[in-house]
């Protein structure tokens, strides 16, 4: 006889922050500008509602080697230096990041070839 055993999750699913708990989606849209000769442009975004982060895409309107990017949720460094490459990105987080009013996201763009370039993010949220 066999040893293989079936294994189910208990609810159906993973917990939370390895699962969403919230359904419905929200996507939040910035751009930010790096100007000629500036070595970091910086954007914060205020969370408005509890929510969940589950991703960022990056595009920019000019790629240079040298440029990346960090990601910080309240001071917390979640992602650290992603270097742009030459088509638009997207990241999908392993995690759920739960958010609540008042909580804050801070992209760091750095602007390390100096050229002028503009930066497009969208943020996706699950909220209720």
């Amino acid at each position: 006889m066999s040893q293989f055993n079936v294994a189910y999750l208990g609810g159906g699913r993973l917990d939370a922050p390895f699962y969403p708990t919230k359904s419905q989606p929200f996507f939040k849209g910035i751009r930010v500008e790096a100007l000629a000769g500036s070595t970091v442009a910086i954007h914060q975004h205020t969370i408005d509602r509890e929510s969940e982060l589950i991703s960022i895409a990056i595009a920019c309107s000019r790629y240079d080697d040298p440029d990346n990017w960090d990601l910080a949720i309240n001071n917390q460094l979640i992602v650290e230096s992603i270097y742009t490459k030459e088509l638009p990105e997207g990241l999908f987080f392993m995690v759920a990041h739960q958010l609540v009013p008042a909580d804050i996201i801070e992209l760091r763009y750095k602007n390390e070839s100096g050229r002028a370039k503009n930066v497009y993010v969208n943020y996706q949220f699950l909220t209720d």
